[in-house]
C-alpha cells in the first residue's frame, strides 16, 4: 500500500525546493490526499497554492496534463494527476508517498510524521469538523494526531545528542524486528485511516 519513490521521492523533493512550506515529498501528497479525501473539487489548485504558493486554474474534471497545473514541475503535476485517479477509483488503491525502504528507520519516520501532518492540513483546509463524525471517525483523527506527536529521537539509539558521532551509521542498520513491526503498522494505519474518513464523510465513490 505504499510504494518504495527511491528517485522520484528525489525529483518531488526538487520539485518541491521553492515550497514557502518547506515541504517535504511526503507532507506534500499527504496534504493533497486529505484535500482529496474531502471531495474538495479544486483539490489541485488548492494544493498549489498551499505547497508552492503558485496559482492555478481549478479544472477538477479535466484529462491527463489539463489539472490546472501547468506551471508546476512535471514531477508534481503527475503526482496530482496520479493521486486523483486513485481516489477516483472503485478501491481506494491509495500509494502513499514515503521514503524508500531502503532508507534508514529514522528517514522513513520522518516521512510518515510528515504525511500525517500534510493529511490532517489538508483535512483541515477542506473543512472537516471532528464534531460531524461518528466515533469511530473521531477516534481515527486522535491516532492521526497522536502520530505528529512522536518522539522520532527515541527510534534510532544515539541520535538523540548524546556526543557519539562514532557507530550511529551502524546502530541505524541494526534496528529490531519491533521497531521496524511498529512502522509497518504505521503505514498500514494511514491508509486504513484515510480510506475510512473517504467513506464516512460520503465522498467514496459508490
Amino acid at each position: 500500500m505504499t510504494v518504495a519513490m527511491d528517485t522520484a521521492y528525489a525529483r518531488l523533493a526538487q520539485g518541491l525546493q521553492d515550497s514557502p512550506l518547506n515541504a517535504s515529498p511526503a507532507e506534500a501528497h499527504g496534504l493533497l490526499c486529505g484535500l482529496l479525501c474531502l471531495g474538495v473539487p479544486d483539490a489541485e489548485a488548492r494544493w498549489a497554492r498551499e505547497v508552492l504558493g503558485a496559482e492555478a486554474r481549478p479544472d477538477p474534471v479535466a484529462d491527463d496534463d489539463e489539472l490546472g497545473l501547468e506551471d508546476l514541475p512535471h514531477s508534481l503535476r503527475l503526482l496530482a494527476r496520479e493521486t486523483r485517479a486513485q481516489f477516483a477509483g472503485d478501491d481506494l488503491a491509495l500509494s502513499l508517498v514515503l521514503p524508500a525502504e531502503e532508507a534508514s528507520l529514522r528517514e522513513r519516520a520522518e516521512g510518515i510524521y510528515d504525511w500525517t501532518r500534510g493529511l490532517l492540513l489538508g483535512l483541515g483546509l477542506a473543512g472537516l469538523k471532528a464534531e460531524a463524525l461518528s466515533d469511530q471517525g473521531r477516534e481515527l483523527l486522535d491516532d492521526l494526531l497522536a502520530i505528529t506527536r512522536l518522539d522520532l529521537d527515541s527510534l534510532v539509539p544515539g541520535t538523540a545528542g548524546d556526543g557519539e558521532g562514532e557507530g550511529e551509521g551502524e546502530k541505524e542498520e541494526e534496528i529490531d524486528e519491533e521497531e521496524e513491526s511498529a512502522l509497518m503498522e504505521l503505514r498500514e494505519f494511514l491508509w486504513v485511516a484515510v480510506r475510512l474518513l473517504h467513506e464516512e464523510t460520503g465522498h467514496a465513490r459508490s
